[in-house]
């Protein structure tokens, strides 16, 4: 089977015959078997590297996205090119994620991810949100000397960075952020789901994006009204209130060679929204972005539910629910994309 490891390019043929963009995994859909977060799986075996593997060439995927460098046991030379083999077997790209700035750090990523044959390194700022406009320029003008110490190693290894709209940073700041680096090592990995939690419409920040994304986390989320703002639901793609069909199709004009991994999440994220401690982090943010959030979620807002972890299920249920996600999300984006859906006899994680 063909390996893409060593192609740059996010276009290219995948396990299904089709050319158009990489559709991946991104490894925190399973946050819960995996058992690096929240949730440790004692009954199961934790999901290792090439579980993750073998799950990802089922689903009809073309590579994994690791989100955390957690996942693997040692960043030496030895073990990651071990992992790019078993990779390489079964014809998938492996992508590596961390978070934060340190140059020291990210040097060690970048390097890894040469290794792999990874174009690029997925990061984040990682920082609170500060709630004074000076603070906030300090924070980025303090993540941008980091990221150009960083940039050697980048143009060494012709690995680039991609910044992910993390919730840290409005799409305002981040274009500032790449605005102040200068350099076209550094881009943006576009998260769909996260302006939700900054008052931004997910559609509008591609847009605004669009030329800097060098890759994309495919995740959707349900709205639930909430006393203090709204919560965001975790759901399978194309089940919540992200315009997904709309944002590939800006992905695909202007943005066409972005891997596209797919992420979801069995969670729920507090946006108090109404409480002036968090409105004072988004000093920008218009009455037009609040009116225009809370219409979404009168319109479009649902109870919220309780999720498998709440209702004390067991863990077989748990990671159930996780994986039924992953499946439906999977199936949603091969259809999008005019791939064969895959079809799933056992959904067991």
């Amino acid at each position: 089977m063909r390996s893409d490891l060593d192609d740059n390019s996010g276009s290219a043929v995948g396990m299904n015959g089709n050319r158009g963009p990489k559709l991946g995994l991104d490894s925190y859909s399973y946050h819960y078997a995996a058992g690096l977060w929240e949730y440790l799986p004692r009954e199961n075996p934790p999901m290792g590297v090439s579980h993750f593997l073998r799950k990802v060439s089922e689903l009809g995927l073309d590579g994994v996205h690791f989100c955390d460098p957690r996942h693997l046991d040692s960043l030496e030379y030895g073990y990651v090119m071990q992992l790019r083999e078993k990779a390489d077997a079964l014809g998938l790209y492996i992508e590596l994620g961390t978070e934060g700035t340190n140059a020291d750090h990210l040097q060690n990523i970048v390097r890894a991810s040469h290794v792999l044959g990874s174009p690029l390194v997925r990061t984040f700022i990682g920082k609170t949100r500060s709630r004074t406009a000076q603070a906030m320029s300090e924070l980025l003008a303090g993540a941008a000397a980091e990221i150009v110490a960083v940039l050697p190693v980048c143009e060494r290894y012709e690995v680039s960075l991609a910044i992910e709209n993390h919730r840290d940073l409005t799409t305002r700041e981040l274009l500032q952020l790449l605005e102040i680096v200068g350099s076209p090592m550094v881009g943006v990995s576009f998260h769909t789901g996260n302006p939700l939690a900054l008052l931004e419409d997910p559609a509008t920040s591609a847009e605004l994006l669009a030329p800097a994304i060098k890759s994309v986390h495919l995740s959707d989320y349900q709205l639930a009204g909430a006393s203090d703002g709204f919560a965001l639901i975790g759901c399978a793609l194309g089940e919540g209130v992200v315009d997904l069909p709309r944002i590939l199709e800006i992905v695909a004009s202007r943005a066409p060679d972005a891997r596209l991994n797919v992420e979801t999440a069995v969670v729920k994220k507090s946006v108090p929204a109404l409480d002036d401690d968090y409105v004072k982090t988004l000093p920008k943010a218009t009455a037009r972005d609040l009116a225009r959030t809370f219409r979404l979620v009168r319109d479009e807002g649902r109870a919220a539910p309780r999720l498998a972890v709440e209702r004390g299920a067991t863990e077989d249920e748990v990671l159930a629910e996780e994986d039924e996600m992953v499946v439906r999300s999977v199936q949603w984006a091969q259809r999008a994309l005019g791939r064969p859906e895959t079809e799933v006899m056992d959904s067991g994680g």
